[in-house]
């Protein structure tokens, strides 16, 4: 129903926010990452929104980034999965963060979400995962490793390394490990030859 809201915004806190535009003040329910990049008290803010229906509830919730509610809606399609818990699993991490969670497969730090339990987590990660390895709803190849928050160069090995036969999950990880441990920028050509030799 509401695309985004753009006013000043009036109050802050890590879990909700109210903005005022057209002499409406809205309350919207925040994650702590979008919390984290709001700016001052009275400043122009534009927040894009989920407007939740149940019964005769109507929470309004915002995020910071296109990404981030993207995840959201990802996340409350997973069965026993609400908009309350998948807020507080945004606000364990951004986006690329919970990406990084899953393709590693890493239900412990999923867990610790209060509410997201070793169970839930093992769901999240077995419904999400086949969806990150297509692109996450992208309409255009390549674009899910950007939205993770790696270079165009780990974007082309990862493809070059897929049109040689292996799964985006076996070189995904691998590639992130590389190029955070690497002390000097590395080419396509030098990321996939380290790559096939872990």
């Amino acid at each position: 129903m509401y695309e985004f809201i753009c006013g000043k915004l009036i109050s802050k806190d890590p879990d909700l926010i109210i903005i005022e535009t057209g002499g409406v003040g809205y309350r919207i329910k925040i994650s702590f990452s979008t919390f984290e990049q709001l700016p001052a008290r009275n400043e122009q803010v534009t927040i894009y929104t989920h407007l939740h229906v149940r019964e005769d509830i109507f929470d309004l919730y915002g995020f910071a980034q296109k990404a981030e509610r993207e995840f959201f809606f990802k996340l409350i399609a997973i069965s026993k999965i609400g908009p309350r818990a998948a807020l507080a699993i945004l606000s364990g991490g951004s986006p690329a963060d919970i990406s990084n969670w899953i393709m590693a497969e890493d239900a412990k730090t999923i867990a610790k979400t209060p509410g997201i339990g070793p169970t839930t987590a093992k769901r999240i990660i077995l419904e999400l995962k086949p969806k990150i390895e297509k692109g996450f709803g992208s309409s255009e190849p390549g674009n899910l490793t950007s939205s993770l928050g790696t270079s165009t160069i780990e974007d082309e090995a990862i493809m070059a390394l897929e049109a040689l036969g292996y799964s985006r999950s076996e070189v995904y990880s691998k590639i992130r490990k590389i190029v955070k441990e690497s002390e000097t920028a590395l080419t396509t050509e030098q990321l996939i030859k380290k790559t096939l030799q872990k």
